[in-house]
């Protein structure tokens, strides 16, 4: 329920008796009948009305306040749909491989499924965002050091040391970069990725071969790559109608963790080298780090990835009927508290006359819609959605319902029996609940992988909602809409 209305409902309540007393002292006799005095009225029908007429006129109040919120997120929904959907949990979670030996290492793709512990008897499901390569490695130790070589100028070297998995040699690793996440207080980890991307003078690779000998390979810092402002790297689902310098900005300010990745490029060289199963990187820096900053062998992940509550879910069939102009979509009738739609992705029916057929319908708001149904009749309704905040008791989330328009906007019957409605679903607000740093794992993986379990990094983050309120959506279009001319 919108804690706003209840503001709108005691204004106009407070109004209403304050013009009855005004009525029961100029009209005394009338005020007499209807038991109307300064402060209170002692007829309890007539209360009644009084308390149903300010409800009435508190909500048509606040929807005109509200500056038509059909139109702007119909505008939104256009140009910038992420901006009007729920702000998914996300987290960092990280693959801890079997201890195989495996050169080539394991390939998990993105979009891999993911589930956590069941919270009140309902897991989460969370989904990758980004591929991740498993390499028969992992980090022993990680600190500052004295530069090892002075040649380049260094004030202050990092050291990573890498060792295989049952004594396999680094020279038979089928790799080619090699991505790290910075782990840690925010204070520290930001502070490095700066000292990486900023002040990196010369890298340096170090084995020993199998006479003993030190060899050194030396990489370029140019090596170092960000990882995170790709387009196939990114979260959130987003339009290509966008600009998506929006969206990393979006992404940066909800989950600045995402872009704490970096990858190490250049390792296929290794390959040329006799070296054994230990691998140290000297990262050499042009100044010094600040005293306090605490590097360890936890500070550099492996096998990471980013990962975010959403998941496709088929909503419960929707019958349609002639006496109702919308219809509220319903992921799952039996955990209406544990899932929220974050967006409507098709809308499909079956033909009354041919069962066979389906009939997809289009959004009212998308383009070059009306082309698409020119001379199809059965495509003359289009959907139409509104998001509004859950009328449920404690629950901050939101409800989604849709109604069908025809192209001047007029309600239409959509033709059909029973529609089929194909959304994207978060957990509401269960994520924040989620057990945190499980010895056996907190996430099971769907289907076989090579990993012995899956933890979380960073602890998922809340689920955030939009604004709905018209005014703070028309000041949003128009700092969306600054250009070079502005």
């Amino acid at each position: 329920m919108d804690d706003q209305l209840l503001n709108y409902y005691e204004r106009e309540l407070t109004f209403i008796r304050e013009m009855g007393a005004e009525f029961a002292r100029k009209y005394p006799k009338i005020a007499g009948r209807l038991l109307l005095e300064a402060d209170k009225c002692e007829d309890p029908h007539t209360e009644r009305l009084i308390e149903a007429f300010a409800f009435i006129s508190g909500r048509i109040h606040k929807k005109i306040d509200d500056d038509f919120p059909e139109i702007t997120e119909s505008l939104l929904s256009i140009l910038y749909p992420h901006y009007i959907n729920p702000i998914p949990s996300m987290c960092i979670v990280r693959f801890e491989p079997r201890k195989h030996n495996i050169p080539e290492g394991g390939h998990l793709i993105d979009k891999t499924r993911l589930y956590s512990k069941p919270v009140g008897g309902i897991p989460c499901q969370f989904t990758t965002s980004q591929p991740v390569m498993l390499w028969p490695v992992e980090v022993v130790s990680a600190g500052l050091r004295d530069p090892k070589n002075l040649a380049f100028d260094s004030q202050q070297s990092i050291l990573i040391e890498l060792k295989t998995f049952n004594n396999l040699s680094m020279s038979q690793l089928g790799w080619k970069r090699l991505r790290f996440f910075l782990n840690g207080p925010y204070q520290h980890v930001f502070h490095l990725y700066e000292l990486l991307f900023n002040n990196v003078s010369h890298i340096a690779c170090e084995s020993v071969n199998s006479q003993g000998e030190t060899e050194t390979m030396s990489l370029a810092p140019e090596e170092i790559k960000p990882v995170g402002f790709e387009p196939d790297e990114t979260m959130l689902p987003y339009s290509r109608r966008s600009f998506p310098g929006y969206l990393l900005l979006f992404e940066y300010f909800c989950f600045p963790e995402k872009f704490l990745f970096f990858d190490l490029d250049g390792l296929d060289k290794i390959r040329h080298l006799d070296s054994d199963d230990t691998l140290r990187i000297w990262i050499d820096l042009k100044r010094k780090a600040k005293a306090n900053l605490v590097i360890d062998q936890d500070t550099f992940c492996l096998n990471a990835t980013p990962a975010i509550n959403l998941f496709e879910r088929i909503a419960e069939p929707i019958r349609v009927e002639k006496q109702r102009t919308e219809y509220r979509v319903v992921p799952d009738v039996r955990r209406q508290n544990a899932i929220e739609v974050f967006t409507v992705d098709e809308i499909l029916a079956s033909s009354v006359g041919s069962p066979g057929k389906n009939i997809e319908y289009r959004p009212f708001y998308s383009i070059r819609h009306h082309l698409d149904t020119e001379g199809d009749r059965e495509l003359g309704a289009f959907w139409h959605l509104e998001r509004r905040p859950s009328g449920r008791k404690e629950d901050s989330g939101t409800e989604v319902f849709i109604s069908f328009k025809d192209l001047s906007f007029n309600a239409a019957d959509p033709g059909v029996e029973i529609l089929t409605v194909h959304t994207t679903c978060t957990n509401r607000d269960l994520p924040a609940r989620l057990p945190f740093g499980d010895p056996g794992g907190d996430f099971d993986m769907e289907g076989p992988a090579p990993v012995a379990r899956t933890n979380c990094v960073m602890k998922p983050t809340p689920t955030r909602r939009p604004f709905l309120e018209g005014a703070l959506q028309w000041r949003l279009i128009s700092h969306l809409s600054l250009n070079c001319m502005s």
